[in-house]
């Protein structure tokens, strides 16, 4: 019975990473009017088969693209909106990604989907002689940061080796230490 359990936790121990290996993942960043991002798989494998729709907030599809082999997409936003990304690999993975309007910087020529009254304070709080150098600072910043998020993103998603040795090696400790209190409880009759 306790040989059962035993196996029972390890199998249960061992799969668990296996099945996340399997977990899809996207990522998508905005810089401009471009949104690029990448498909993969929880511990980095492309997923490069996977489709890629380009949805606005209301659910209305605004393109679909294919990833290339490392995974990687692009698309040109063509109005200011938030932009929901899906991936979808056809057999049960599904992740989506939200890139705001925010996050579309320096696109002033784009069209808004906002009132247009607040559309045009908006317009009119920014000096022309500093817009050109913000959308500038804004593109460098974004692409100084891309990196980092994506490094990050990565990291958090990651199975490491040492979290499945310690997982197994908690195991064992509590199996022992309930090996050790029956053969105590057994000699002490």
């Amino acid at each position: 019975m306790v040989r059962s359990r035993i196996l029972t936790i390890l199998l249960v121990a061992l799969v668990s990473p296996i099945a996340q290996a399997h977990l899809l993942k996207v990522f998508a960043f905005a810089e401009g009017n471009s949104i690029t991002g990448n498909t993969y798989f929880v511990g980095g494998t492309p997923a490069s088969g996977a489709s890629v729709r380009v949805m606005n907030a209301d659910g209305h599809l605004l393109d679909n693209l294919t990833p290339d082999a490392e995974g990687k997409f692009s698309y040109q936003a063509t109005s200011m909106e938030d932009h929901i990304i899906v991936a979808d690999t056809g057999d049960g993975h599904l992740a989506k990604w939200l890139v705001t309007a925010a996050e579309l910087t320096g696109n002033e020529a784009l069209p808004s989907n906002q009132d247009s009254s607040s559309t045009a304070v908006s317009a009119n709080a920014q000096e022309p002689s500093h817009s050109g150098l913000s959308a500038i600072v804004e593109a460098a910043v974004a692409r100084q940061v891309r990196p980092l998020r994506e490094q990050m993103i990565a990291y958090e998603e990651s199975v490491r080796l040492q979290d499945i040795v310690g997982g197994i090696g908690y195991i064992f400790g509590i199996f022992g230490l309930a090996a050790w209190w029956h053969q105590k409880r057994g000699a002490g009759s």
